[in-house]
Parts: C-alpha cells; sequence; structure tokens
C-alpha cells in the first residue's frame, strides 16, 4: 500500500469509528427516552383504569339512586297549576282500584 491508499484508509477508519460511537451514544439515549415513554404509559393506562372504575361506581350509584321529584309550573285555561315531575311515589294501579 502506498502512503497515500494508506491515510485514505485510516482517514476512513476513523471516520468509521466517530460515527459508530455517535450511533451507541444516540441508541442509548432512545434506550433511555423508550424506558421513560413506557413508564408514562403504564402510568396513563393505571390512572385511565382507575378513572373509569370510578365513572362506573359513580354511574351504578346515580342509577341506584331514588329520582327526586321536582315541580313546573304550567298553564291551563289562564290558570298557573303546578305539575309534578317524577313523583316519587307512584302508585300502582291495584292501589288506585276504588273499593266497591
Amino acid at each position: 500500500m502506498t502512503d497515500k491508499e494508506l491515510m485514505e484508509t485510516s482517514i476512513a477508519l476513523e471516520i468509521t469509528r466517530f460515527q459508530r460511537d455517535s450511533l451507541k451514544d444516540q441508541i442509548d439515549q432512545l434506550t433511555s427516552q423508550l424506558q421513560s415513554t413506557t413508564q408514562r404509559a403504564e402510568r396513563a393506562e393505571a390512572r385511565l383504569h382507575d378513572t373509569t372504575v370510578m365513572l362506573s361506581n359513580l354511574s351504578m350509584q346515580a342509577t341506584a339512586m331514588i329520582k327526586m321529584s321536582s315541580v313546573s309550573e304550567v298553564f291551563i285555561e289562564g290558570r298557573a297549576v303546578l305539575k309534578l315531575i317524577n313523583p316519587v311515589f307512584a302508585p300502582s294501579k291495584a292501589v288506585m282500584k276504588r273499593p266497591q
């Protein structure tokens, strides 16, 4: 090999070593970033699960709760009348029958 070829080979080898070291550093950074992102995703998934359970419990409580009555004002033949909405006690047909 001539001096010129040795010099070119030496320079190419140095460039290759520099690139290798640079790529190793990049791999380490990406590995660290991946671990961090994975941990964040796991925490987010746990929080989502907890939130879903909480909302499920709230909706179950809301549907099991007795609905409160409310009133609204309606006008019948020009007179204000209170109309009962969602009555607490809605009598069954058996209770509504008049004794004979």
